[in-house]
């Protein structure tokens, strides 16, 4: 890396890529709750002011193959800080939308910086953080990864309610023109690399794929799994990613190095981390589903709940950091994968009226082992390769946790209305004039509008609570299944863990610089 005295500080370098970082990955989940305002205030329906959140996340994950080549060709210094600077002017634009047109043209400006600052800030790191500090570093670093999703619902409900939608977006420009301005003052500009081979063709199959892919995981819950569109869009980007795979490992300086997956501790930390991932973003999902649309909470309430779980993982995140440098990945993972499970798997026992009390038991458990586990794979991930191949590490990583999570979305989504369908009829199969139920609801229905002086609705009033309580239940028990899923997905990545290594121990066969 040269001279030391060449460059800042660890704690200064954090600093920078973190304030970039949370900026867009809070982007991801702060605008969820604003959505029903919107959709009154620019007259739409819920398919249009759904393309507020798609436009977003397909846009950020189609540029993300690009982050490697303007790194080396510009350096990753100004790769950030530009990065940085269009997700900020793109966030102004989004404050000012008079429409949801407009407002979805400048999301798609926002998600061209957004999905090129995690993979550049990450590159940043590992160029100016010393290994004997990187996992302290990046324990700092993961605050924004890991807890940014986790507060974005209920600072958005908080900013929504309080103010208006538009401080979501205007809220990043302070925060984008403080990073701008401390990224191009204080961090020094990385070697530059420039290819004379521009890889045209891996960048089109690489973003076409990504962006077809995204797609069809965001849509297909709407327009149906086996739905023509989605076998098309599934079709066609398998295509393009086995074209991709033809043409890059043959290809001198390619958009994306394939071949990083030679190197079996990069393999092994990136399956990890990508189920580590559906696992995070699918508690984020379901819990607050169960809380707001079952257990009645406001959103505020519903993060109240919520926040000892984000703490836990800030908390420990830190800590995992500096153990890390002293003991490696292995041990940290063999304490977090099983605290993830256990936490997981108590949460498949939910009811609809578990106490608040267990369920905060649960989310802290959880919230530590993600703290042991999150950035300790991501940082050894990067670190079982050459510096050189840093930013190809941290941009196939990257591609790889946004296809990944939107993956993971899509399953819970499904695994949910599937379960819930199948509770559904068990819990109707029970249900005729002559059940206990039946009854038991019946009396209590007359009994309640007797007190109002008129028993003249009694039937229907009985069937509409009846139905209410066989919704409530069956979300309920397929929630629960859905969490039973993701204890199963722990034991499946444990034995992987183990194929880990020390920092002490070869990693493994190198990967050769081009």
């Amino acid at each position: 890396m040269g001279e030391n005295s060449k460059h800042p500080g660890v704690l200064l370098v954090t600093l920078v890529v973190v304030i970039g970082t949370f900026m867009a990955v809070l982007d991801t989940s702060i605008l969820n709750v604003a959505l029903p305002k919107l959709m009154v205030l620019f007259s739409v329906d819920t398919k249009e002011i759904e393309w507020i959140l798609t436009s977003y996340m397909l846009v950020s994950g189609a540029v993300i193959p690009i982050m490697s080549y303007l790194g080396d060709t510009y350096g990753y210094r100004n790769t950030y800080a530009y990065s940085l600077a269009a997700f900020t002017i793109g966030s102004l634009l989004c404050g000012l939308a008079w429409s949801n047109s407009s407002l979805v043209a400048f999301r798609v400006i926002q998600a061209l910086g957004g999905g090129l600052i995690m993979p550049a800030s990450m590159a940043l790191m590992f160029h100016f953080v010393p290994k004997e500090k990187m996992g302290m570093a990046m324990g700092i670093y993961g605050l924004s990864v890991a807890v940014a999703p986790s507060i974005g619902p209920t600072l958005g409900g908080l900013i929504v309610e309080a103010y208006s939608w538009r401080w979501l977006f205007m809220i990043n420009i302070p925060l984008g023109l403080l990073g701008f301005s401390l990224c191009q003052s204080l961090l020094p500009e990385t070697p530059k690399k420039p290819s004379s081979h521009f890889d045209f063709w891996g960048l089109f199959l690489a973003s076409g794929s990504a962006f077809l892919y995204l797609l069809a995981l965001a849509k297909g819950q709407d327009w149906g799994w086996t739905s023509y569109s989605i076998i098309m869009l599934l079709v066609t980007a398998t295509a393009m990613l086995a074209l991709l795979i033809v043409i890059e490992l043959n290809h001198p300086s390619p958009m994306l190095d394939l071949r990083l997956f030679q190197n079996s501790q990069f393999t092994y930390t990136v399956i990890i981390a990508s189920g580590m991932y559906i696992i995070l973003l699918g508690a984020i999902l379901l819990w607050p589903i169960y809380l707001q649309n079952l257990r009645g909470y406001s959103a505020i309430q519903t993060g109240m709940i919520l926040m000892p779980q984000a703490l836990a993982m800030g908390f420990m995140m830190p800590i995992a950091g500096k153990l890390y440098d002293k003991v490696g990945v292995r041990p940290m993972a063999m304490i977090g994968i099983p605290l993830i499970f256990l936490s997981t798997y108590a949460m498949h026992t939910v009811t609809v009226d578990t106490p608040e009390s267990v369920i905060n038991t649960w989310l802290i458990i959880r919230g530590i082992g993600m703290g042991f586990t999150f950035m300790p794979i991501n940082t050894a991930c990067l670190a079982s390769v050459p510096q050189l191949k840093s930013g190809a590490a941290s941009t196939l990583n990257n591609l790889v946790r946004a296809v990944i999570g939107s993956f993971g979305i899509a399953l819970t989504t499904t695994l949910l209305e599937n379960r819930q369908v199948f509770h559904t009829h068990r819990l109707v199969e029970g249900l005729d004039v002559f059940s206990p139920s039946w009854s038991l609801m019946r009396d209590l229905t007359t009994g309640m509008l007797a007190s109002a002086g008129d028993t003249s609705l009694v039937q229907p009033a009985m069937l509409g609570i009846m139905y209410g309580q066989v919704q409530l239940h069956a979300t309920t028990w397929a929630m629960a299944d859905v969490f039973f899923a993701f204890a199963l997905l722990c034991l499946v990545l444990f034995p992987l863990v183990l194929l880990l290594k020390n920092p002490s121990q070869k990693t493994g066969k190198p990967v050769i610089a081009e």
